[in-house]
């Protein structure tokens, strides 16, 4: 029989064992809390601790869409704010534009990237970056919509057919030539004088409708001028778009409804088409007075509450 003391001994070692056990699993986590519905700007609540030494990555659910690809761009809804003093530092849902993520190597992005890249479209996702350069942690809120190739196009023979629209009746005539943008290579008659939205590629996938986001690349042209003012095919790759009046671009938010994901579209907007038009909220602009022409890959298209943006 060991001797009553060593039982003490041991007995009390177990106690403080199962002691500091339970005061670990009381201990809050120093992880941001995360509330509302997926679709909807997130609220974000601080804890009063430290931030985390390492990047963190937090699945607060998992989508059930095309998981993003590396080599790709994420188009997501993105609420970012400081966790030294909680100061919000961009939200695409004050913007009422989502962002498109390239990742390019930078710190942030690389958090970003472990982050997204083999995550599903329809997942949310908290990541937390450490400070660099006497700056502070980052935290973001990723409600993912896809992930899309720079240079994504529409398919003309795989899931789209050549719609009714080619080229001509006052139309420019645009060419889609193997890894470069299109190009315009015929103005053809005078600018436009009332809008005109011409489906060159009709699609069989779901319709936009009024508050989705419609994901697009596209490309717009001051008319009759050689060089595009906007190009994403290749560039910054595709937008993501809320099709809702001074959340797309004029001309846009009239073409985009309806139309069905895979389409190909050529919108001739007039000049001062929406007079006093400069910029929508999240930064998309045109030349003013001026008549633009615009060629549109219609690449997908998510369901978001529609906010409308104030005067």
């Amino acid at each position: 029989m060991p001797p009553r003391t060593a039982v003490r001994t041991g007995a009390a070692l177990v106690l403080t064992a199962l002691a500091a056990v339970a005061c670990a699993a009381q201990e809050p986590e120093n992880v941001p809390r995360v509330t509302g519905p997926l679709g909807t700007r997130p609220t974000i609540t601080v804890p009063d601790l430290p931030a985390p030494e390492g990047a963190r990555t937090t699945v607060l659910r998992d989508g059930t869409g095309p998981a993003v690809r590396k080599g790709q761009v994420a188009v997501t809804d993105v609420e970012m704010r400081s966790w030294e003093d909680g100061k919000g530092l961009l939200s695409s849902w004050r913007l009422t534009q989502p962002r498109t993520v390239r990742f390019d190597g930078g710190s942030a992005a690389r958090t970003w990237e472990q982050a997204l890249v083999g995550r599903k479209g329809g997942s949310r996702v908290l990541t937390v970056t450490p400070a660099e350069k006497g700056g502070d942690h980052m935290i973001a809120v990723f409600d993912l919509i896809g992930g899309y190739d720079l240079d994504q196009r529409v398919p003309v023979t795989d899931g789209g057919t050549p719609g009714s629209g080619a080229a001509g009746a006052g139309m420019p005539v645009v060419e889609f030539p193997d890894g470069a943008p299109p190009r315009v290579v015929d103005w053809g008659g005078g600018t436009p004088r009332r809008l005109h939205v011409r489906t060159t590629v009709e699609g069989k996938g779901p319709a936009v409708q009024d508050g989705d986001v419609a994901v697009v690349n596209y490309l717009g042209w001051q008319w009759g001028k050689a060089r595009p003012f906007r190009c994403t095919y290749g560039a910054s790759g595709p937008d993501g778009m809320v099709v809702g009046r001074g959340t797309a671009l004029p001309g846009m938010y009239e073409a985009l409804r309806g139309v069905r994901v895979g389409s190909r579209l050529q919108i001739a907007v007039p000049a001062d088409y929406w007079p006093g038009f400069t910029a929508t909220r999240g930064g998309l602009a045109q030349p003013q007075h001026a008549a633009v022409l615009y060629t549109v890959d219609v690449l997908d298209r998510q369901d978001r509450p529609f906010v409308p943006p104030a005067p």
